[in-house]
């Protein structure tokens, strides 16, 4: 007999890093946390699909109907809409049991719904905008990085909100996941660049061509330059990010512990990337299973403390 298909096994399958951040947190956000990622995953899995601009447009605003009306009535032909032109076999397996995530979705409280449909409506309309607006300065790739993961930021402190009352800064929310998206940007800048994507600002490049920097040896130094004015920015996000996770209260631990994973794993990845040109080869740069798995340890057992995160920022100045 085949294994019951849940939301749990479809973000194993879709994500590395949410799949070992996500069962850290507390009991009564963890199940819509997971199926928040999915439906944004759905949307990110249309924005890199194959289809027209226009199609996505079409489809992540049909989407985000479904979520307003629960109507699944089209819901077969707009699987097989979405799954014509999905690059992934793993999305397509996503988009394949989007019912699985609608159903789980449609029982939760009208008040958590409302605040995922504001924060994946905003999602997609900056996804739909930069799919014809080229990023060209590093305000314009804040603002995507906003609209991709700092609406995350918010969504999860809206229901941390809700759920602890707990009212945590949604500035720092917001570079909190901006940080993370920008290590995401970086570390598949290759990867982008084959598929003709580029999310790093077009004015890093002489005559904003990316060209050379990821297939002329002769420009490993220039290279190596604009990388390191990546990592900058992203690490223009980290003190935020780890302000903001050290005013997580104790009642919301592990929503602490779940943030704690993901900025730490994002902050080894930078310092993996730093001034290493394998980014910008055919390499595949990550860090080890053992450093994900001591972060983890670490972070289950409440290690980092606020005095220690404290040390962490006066060795990162």
């Amino acid at each position: 007999m085949a294994n019951k298909i849940t939301t749990k096994y479809l973000l194993d399958l879709v994500s590395r890093s949410f799949a070992l951040a996500i069962p850290l947190l507390d009991k009564n956000k963890k199940i819509k946390v997971e199926v928040q990622y999915l439906l944004a995953r759905i949307i990110d899995t249309i924005e890199d699909s194959m289809h027209e601009i226009k199609d996505k447009e079409t489809l992540i605003t049909g989407f985000i109907n479904i979520l307003k009306t629960a109507n699944i009535e089209n819901i077969e032909n707009f699987k097989k809409v979405v799954i014509s032109k999905t690059i992934n076999e793993n999305d397509k397996i996503l988009i394949e049991n989007i019912d699985i995530v609608l159903k789980v979705f449609f029982n939760f409280p009208l008040d958590i719904r409302n605040i995922s449909i504001s924060y994946l409506k905003e999602m997609g309309y900056g996804m739909i905008y930069y799919q014809d607006h080229i990023i060209s300065s590093f305000d314009d790739l804040n603002d995507y990085c906003y609209y991709v993961a700092g609406t995350v930021g918010l969504y999860l402190t809206e229901i941390t909100r809700l759920l602890d009352g707990l009212n945590l800064d949604k500035e720092k929310a917001k570079r909190l996941g901006i940080f993370l998206q920008k290590i995401n940007i970086i570390k598949d800048a290759k990867i982008d660049y084959k598929e003709k994507r580029i999310f790093w600002p077009s004015s890093l490049f002489d005559n904003e061509n990316p060209a050379p920097y990821f297939e002329d040896k002769a420009y490993m130094d220039k290279s190596l330059e604009v990388l390191n004015k990546m990592i900058e920015s992203a690490n223009n996000e980290f003190k935020s990010s780890i302000e903001y996770i050290m005013s997580i209260e104790k009642k919301a631990q592990g929503y602490r512990r779940f943030c704690l994973v993901s900025v730490l794993m994002g902050y080894e990845t930078l310092k993996l990337i730093k001034n290493n040109y394998d980014l910008f080869t055919e390499k595949t740069l990550k860090i080890s299973k053992k450093t994900t798995i001591d972060i983890v340890s670490k972070v289950k057992s409440d290690f980092y403390t606020n005095k220690k995160l404290e040390d962490i920022l006066t060795n990162t100045n």
